[in-house]
């Protein structure tokens, strides 16, 4: 017991202390510093919409974005009428990428003792992993990615376990790893190619039976192993299509990647890489390479023990180029705005991986202390690409009072101005755009969504429908897909004989009245 005790501390304390420490950061970046990545705080609207609109539905957690962490959001934000700041600063999602950072580092000091590595080199790697600024700001800032981290470094340890043990159980936990991760996000699609790949090429190099029966093998362990993302992806369509009327609506809609990549368009630095493999692959290897240092090192280790011509050194290739890869498809085909943190994967695939790397090494104190340094120097340089607003400009605008920090401060002046003046009008707006302006008001159902049955028919007809005013964002880069402004493009820059212009708000919001026709 007491044997037992011990080797779960480690544990324990390296969630704690980062789960704690992610809350901390996250509530100052959000409630009082009063910044959040528009991406964290739609998944927080998705899931509020479902609870607190005017039409309460679970379809409408929505059919673009996976909907596992809006789901887990929605359990949060259940004590929302108790704490409005779970939705109004969207603390909902720091709880829920707080939570999966812990679980993500105390995974890694897991895999170390299930290896047999010493408990405070499993410490420092874990350590050097979830405190590494780039990772860590990711933990704090309600975004998915480390949720999505969570579960791909999860089938990354069990599929390493499983090729230790050769166990059924490590396989069932990889595969639904799998599962949850496709219901977080899409890279999974590619992810999970490459763990099949993995896995055929263990099964064909390991064994030493006929070829037919290896293959077998390698049949009955994908069954296994995809059957739950398979499944998980053929459901989702059967959701698009009976609720949407289209099973590829989350890759057709205009609020979707691919709608949006629309707008890449107008950009040469994009334009001039589709339909160019050499150049996509110079830009990607440009990004990728800042997360790729810990990896670089495992390279250098294995030439120096011989060890680099190993089919498991290709399997950890495999896997940390895979979602990247991902990126270089979708440039090419000019559908990404390929924002650096597309390529981050590499460095949390090579981090889970590493302390099965220390297990093979035949100098394990030498090659330990090269791979703390080469964390170490990571986070240095990924550090430093967070304030190069060329490369990192999302991360880089996130400490600073720019453009989207002042679009946001408009939004919370608009909801002010909407909860002292206007608590009794009905206001039309796309919750595309304005889900903050939702999720900050007193009376979020006095607001028609798109959700909402009759969105379409009062946006078609405001004067016919019990439309008071209408809100809408003014209408550049992503907001020109705002619904609103779809339908009517002029209404923000000239307004209409059917609406006046009522209020401003910092040049990013503009609400007009409904002029109603009196009979």
């Amino acid at each position: 017991m007491k044997m037992a005790t011990a080797w779960k501390r480690p544990i324990v304390v390296i969630f704690i202390a980062v789960l704690l420490l992610e809350l901390a950061v996250g509530y100052y970046l959000t409630a009082i510093y009063g910044f959040m990545s528009g991406d964290a705080s739609s998944r927080v609207a998705n899931a509020f919409y479902v609870l607190y609109s005017r039409e309460p539905s679970l379809a409408n957690i929505g059919f673009i974005w996976n909907p596992l962490p809006s789901f887990m959001e929605m359990i949060i934000l259940v004590f929302y009428p108790l704490f409005p700041g779970l939705a109004t600063y969207g603390l909902a999602a720091v709880i829920v990428s707080s939570l999966f950072a812990a679980l993500t580092a105390a995974l890694i000091v897991k895999a170390g003792l299930q290896f047999g590595i010493n408990k405070w080199i499993s410490l420092i790697i874990a350590i050097l992993y979830a405190f590494n600024p780039y990772i860590f700001y990711y933990g704090a800032n309600g975004l998915t990615e480390v949720i999505f981290i969570y579960f791909i470094n999860l089938a990354v340890i069990q599929t390493l376990l499983w090729m230790r043990n050769d166990g059924s159980r490590t396989l069932v936990i990889a595969a639904l790893a799998l599962a949850f991760a496709f219901w977080t996000r899409y890279e999974t699609v590619f992810f999970g190619a490459a763990l099949a790949i993995v896995v055929l090429v263990w099964i064909v190099q390991s064994k030493q039976d006929p070829i037919k029966e290896r293959l077998q093998q390698v049949e009955g362990t994908w069954t296994v192993l995809l059957t739950p993302v398979v499944f998980s992806g053929l459901l989702w369509i059967f959701f698009n299509y009976t609720i949407m009327g289209d099973g590829f609506y989350f890759l057709t809609s205009t609020y979707g990647n691919l709608g949006q990549a629309d707008l890449l368009m107008s950009d040469d630095k994009y334009t001039s890489l589709m339909g160019h493999p050499i150049a996509t692959l110079i830009f990607v290897g440009e990004r990728l390479w800042y997360f790729c240092i810990p990896l670089m090192i495992i390279f250098v280790i294995r030439i120096i023990e011989r060890r680099l011509f190993r089919w498991d050194f290709l399997m950890l290739i495999i896997l940390a180029v895979s979602i990247p890869f991902m990126q270089v498809i979708l440039l090419l085909k000019g559908g990404t705005a390929a924002w650096i943190r597309y390529y981050m994967y590499a460095f949390p695939i090579v981090a889970v991986w590493t302390p099965y790397e220390i297990s093979q090494m035949k100098f394990r104190k030498t090659g330990s202390t090269l791979l703390i340094i080469g964390m170490l120097v990571s986070t240095v340089v990924m550090g430093m690409m967070m304030n190069n607003p060329k490369i990192a400009s999302d991360e880089y605008e996130a400490f600073r009072h720019n453009k989207l920090y002042a679009e946001q401060e408009a939004g919370a002046a608009a909801t002010a101005y909407i909860n002292e003046n206007l608590s009794d009008q009905k206001i039309l707006t796309d919750s595309f755009s304005s889900f903050r302006i939702i999720m900050g008001s007193k009376h979020p159902k006095n607001f028609i969504i798109t959700s909402d049955h009759d969105f379409k028919e009062s946006l078609d007809s405001p004067t016919d429908h019990e439309v008071d005013f209408i809100l809408l964002p003014n209408p550049q880069a992503v907001l020109s897909l705002d619904n609103v402004n779809q339908t009517y493009p002029n209404l923000y820059d000239q307004g209409a004989e059917w609406a006046t212009l009522y209020k401003e708000f910092n040049g990013f919001w503009r609400l007009y009245k409904v002029n109603k026709v009196v009979e």
